[in-house]
């Protein structure tokens, strides 16, 4: 039997970007995340961890409310790109924000002319209204308003996820 590794905490999220300033723009200035820190690093470990030899990596971290971490990195030595997938593909991912007002959202990002997937719905558990929209490298971007602040991610007695 294996070993299982045990988590004490959950540390960040990072996501891969084309222009850091472009991203910083629409995580610091558009959605208020506060940057923490933003460092070039071309060290030997950099290199290792990546498993590329002589990459940079440009980078941010950004602090949610909440304390949760946002890391954004950028290897200008190298031109990768980000090869265009369907938002339903394995490997896609998205992050999600809760907002308190949906529509407050909604309007910040039509009168930036941010693009996105839909208008605020009512999601079918009906405990939020959400909607997508795409930072600046198509990442979806998910905004919450909560319907309710008595809901439990914790299961009731028929296994279900409930307020």
């Amino acid at each position: 039997m294996l070993n299982k590794v045990k988590v004490i905490g959950y540390r960040h999220t990072g996501i891969i970007v084309k222009n850091l300033d472009e991203s910083l723009s629409f995580y610091e200035d558009f959605l208020g995340l506060k940057l923490l820190q933003k460092h070039i690093d071309d060290s030997e470990y950099i290199s290792k961890v990546t498993g590329i030899n002589g990459i940079i990596a440009d980078y941010a971290k950004l602090e949610i409310p909440g304390g949760q971490i946002l890391e954004l990195l950028s290897y200008p030595s190298h031109n990768f790109l980000r090869a265009e997938r369907e938002l339903i593909q394995p490997g896609e991912a998205h992050l999600a924000f809760q907002v308190s007002s949906i529509e407050d959202a909604y309007a910040s990002v039509v009168a930036a002319n941010i693009p996105y997937i839909s208008a605020p719905i009512i999601s079918s558990e009906k405990i939020a209204k959400v909607f997508f929209c795409l930072d600046p490298d198509k990442y979806r971007v998910e905004f919450v308003e909560m319907l309710s602040d008595s809901y439990s991610w914790k299961p009731n007695n028929d296994n279900q996820y409930c307020t």
